[in-house]
């Protein structure tokens, strides 16, 4: 074989290498934009993701809100409670609620100083719809029980050195089966209730325990500590 003939298959060698490696480093430059591209689209997914569960949440506690401050801006609001505006009119909404499916109410708000939630490390608006879920979800609960039966929710709050308890007891259909998860057919927009509670307390630095009373009783309590004790 002559040594054109070498030369030139040696050249053809070489550029055959050469459109490889062209070849290889062009689909990992491809491969690095679609990485790039998929990292990009699934972190604009999480935000938009993120937005949708935010919107979902607010627009849960939107009508409770709304109720709530129809309340607090009638005439028939007075002291009966608490010396605190917004928990009497969580607790005539409330109220009206348990009169309308024949539920026995008990309320204890044993808040003394109106600044009191001022204290906390959390916000008003957040602390109505830790109430208002709490209360709303054991509404649900005693709606399960024939009327035959008791209904019967008690509430109760009062302050320690440290900070805020909250006391929510309620009957229940069937002990047993309680999981405390909501039982509504919209999971989407009711389980956004529990949802709610636990992100609320947890952004307050407070815990909640639930418990299964005797005589077929379960109960809530919540603790928001005051701002520095946690």
């Amino acid at each position: 074989m002559g040594v054109l003939v070498k030369t030139s298959l040696f050249i053809c060698i070489l550029w055959g290498i050469h459109i490889w490696i062209k070849q290889v480093i062009d689909t990992e430059e491809n491969n690095q934009k679609m990485e790039e591209t998929l990292e990009n689209m699934n972190h604009s997914y999480v935000e938009f993701q993120g937005k949708i569960n935010q919107a979902r949440k607010y627009r849960h506690d939107i009508p409770k809100h709304l109720h709530m401050m129809e309340q607090a801006v009638s005439d028939i609001i007075d002291d009966e409670y608490s010396v605190d505006a917004m928990l009497n009119a969580i607790a005539c909404v409330t109220e009206e609620k348990c009169q309308e499916y024949n539920i026995q109410i008990n309320i204890n708000l044993a808040i003394k100083e109106r600044e009191i939630f001022d204290k906390l490390n959390i916000e008003k608006v957040d602390l109505s719809g830790l109430l208002q879920n709490l209360l709303d979800n054991a509404i649900e609960e005693c709606c399960r029980i024939s009327e035959d039966f008791e209904r019967k929710i008690l509430w109760t709050m009062n302050t320690t050195e440290y900070g805020v308890k909250i006391r929510v007891e309620n009957t229940c259909c069937n002990i047993k089966n309680i999981d405390f998860i909501t039982k509504k057919e919209d999971k989407n927009a009711h389980g956004w209730g529990v949802r709610i509670i636990k992100e609320v307390v947890q952004k307050a630095g407070g815990n909640i325990n639930y418990t299964k009373e005797e005589g077929n009783n379960i109960c809530a309590e919540v603790f928001l500590p005051f701002i520095g004790n946690f």
